[in-house]
């Protein structure tokens, strides 16, 4: 790979990016617009907690404060819905308290109807990211804002909000067993008691467990969006599918717009999701085996060296393809690898079956960022609220550190974004490092400063009917209106301020992480 180059000072590109300077004054427009309202906002609530507090409602004037607070600021999650419609002020409160709680519900409902309107404009103006965001702060402070919950997935039922999934399970008295995953509520009693029910006859577990060995006659497990089939035993399957629920919910949350044009946005903003889940809808298939010797056996005629694989995802079969490590029960650092490994092959799942047919994503340049987003998705962490993703501790952050500014090993981004499916592309551990940090550079640089036009391109590079007549992804340097070689320099820097050393436990002279 080519030496670090002597980049030369670079600005803004020219003319041809006249589209793009244009989209980063409209998001500077709307977001102008959303400062004013906020800051008019906190200004009334701040004021009304002042009164609330002379009336010595101390804790409630505290709690008003904090609704008024900035999103950025973290004092609330924009996520924590309440299930219940809420109801308004109660007429039985004592009249001075009835008040002011009806001016506070008022100051927020109105905000969010304004809110809203600003995400309407938004979207028209080519900013689903800005769009999405605004619609979560309008559920927060008006909770029973119909087409935001809508928006967001919900549906109402009676007096409460649910998902379409949850609506069906309920009506067809299915409950999620803690052990057993979601079945019949009459079932339970009998699973409890060590019967399991096979082809419409009862049978005994150890029965059952011998029966399934056979990954003909494998497990299923249904969840609301991935059916897993496996061979190791049901209560791993439905482990899976829970880790996955998670995993999917916070992926379609952080790159809603991948996924939504902005013709389904307006839909969606229009008139609500009218959705109605069915267990005939499809799901995402995993296969998931009882060890390695068997997801090798699987596999080894449709992918030569699958034993270098400890996971797989399959476009022409649309499933992805995962086995049980005995050494991850004792083994942190294995157990952390193989779910690295799911988010990788997972996050190829969701972005590859966005589109109807095999997406041949990448084939003739551009495939840098396949591999890369998969790589960037491998540091999903769900157990760290808000900072779930792109830990720049990362076993690949470091290796792309070490290798582009210590080994002074860089291919320039104007070389590496052409290069198209391998083997133009480099099958080693290099380029994947390397197209990970360039992801996270993308999606974190100045505060997102280039995250739409990302999530943009990436959506191209799996639809190439939204890029140019003739269906070649619009560049980087197009969609970012800056030239290549200043991108490089931003990156260079951004890569300067991960951390130098390696992760706790990890040795410099391990052995580097594979493609």
């Amino acid at each position: 790979m080519a030496g670090l180059l002597a980049l030369l000072p670079a600005g803004r590109a020219s003319c041809c990016h006249a589209a793009s300077d244009i989209q980063g004054k409209r998001l500077l427009v709307m977001q102008k617009r959303y400062e004013l309202r906020r800051e008019k906002f906190a200004q009334d609530m701040n004021q009304l907690a002042e009164e609330v507090a002379a009336q010595s409602y101390f804790s409630a004037a505290e709690e008003i404060r904090r609704r008024a607070m900035p999103v950025e600021a973290g004092a609330y999650d924009l996520d924590t819905l309440p299930v219940e419609i809420v109801p308004g002020v109660p007429l039985t409160l004592p009249e001075a308290e009835r008040s002011w709680r009806i001016k506070q519900q008022k100051l927020e409902q109105d905000y969010a109807a304004d809110t809203y309107r600003l995400a309407r404009d938004a979207l028209r103006e080519g900013l689903p990211s800005l769009t999405y965001q605004l619609v979560r702060e309008v559920a927060f402070h008006d909770p029973n804002h119909a087409n935001a919950r809508s928006m967001l997935g919900f549906v109402r039922e009676k007096s409460a909000w649910t998902t379409p999934f949850l609506r069906r399970m309920a009506q067809d008295q299915m409950v999620d067993h803690p052990r057993f995953g979601w079945m019949p509520a009459k079932h339970v009693s009998r699973y409890e008691s060590g019967e399991r029910l096979v082809n419409g006859q009862w049978i005994s577990a150890e029965k059952e467990a011998a029966l399934r060995r056979d990954f003909q006659n494998a497990w299923e497990i249904g969840s609301e969006h991935f059916l897993i089939r496996t061979n190791h035993s049901q209560e791993k399957g439905v482990e899976l599918s829970r880790q996955l629920e998670r995993f999917h919910d916070f992926f379609m949350k952080e790159f809603t717009a991948f996924f939504n044009s902005r013709q389904q946005m307006e839909k969606l903003l229009d008139v609500g999701a009218k959705i109605r889940w069915t267990p005939e809808m499809p799901r995402y298939r995993v296969s998931y085996y009882r060890n390695q010797a068997e997801f090798f056996q699987a596999l080894k005629s449709q992918q030569p060296d699958i034993e270098i694989a400890n996971g797989l995802y399959l476009p022409h079969v649309r499933t992805a393809y995962f086995y049980f490590d005995e050494n991850s029960e004792n083994d942190p650092q294995a157990d952390q690898n193989h779910a690295e490994t799911m988010y990788h092959e997972v996050t190829h799942q969701l972005l590859g079956e966005s589109r109807p047919g095999i997406v041949d994503a990448g084939k003739n340049s551009d495939f840098w960022v396949v591999e890369g987003f998969a790589c960037y998705l491998e540091s999903y962490q769900p157990d760290r609220p808000g900072q779930e993703l792109g830990n720049p501790r990362h076993l690949r952050n470091f290796w792309a550190r070490q290798t582009i500014l210590v080994e002074n090993n860089y291919l320039p981004m104007r070389e590496f974004t052409a290069l198209g499916q391998p083997p133009a592309f480099p099958l080693k551990a290099e380029t994947y490092n390397q197209a990970a940090a360039m992801v996270h550079f993308f999606l974190n640089y100045n505060d997102g400063e280039y995250r739409d036009a990302f999530i943009y391109y990436l959506s191209q590079v799996y639809n190439p009917a939204r890029g140019t007549r003739s269906r070649t992804p619009n560049t980087l340097e197009d969609l970012t209106g800056v030239r290549f070689e200043m991108l490089d320099q931003q990156f260079l820097e951004h890569l300067r301020g991960f951390p130098a050393d390696p992760p706790p436990g990890v040795q410099v002279i391990m052995e580097r992480p594979r493609p």
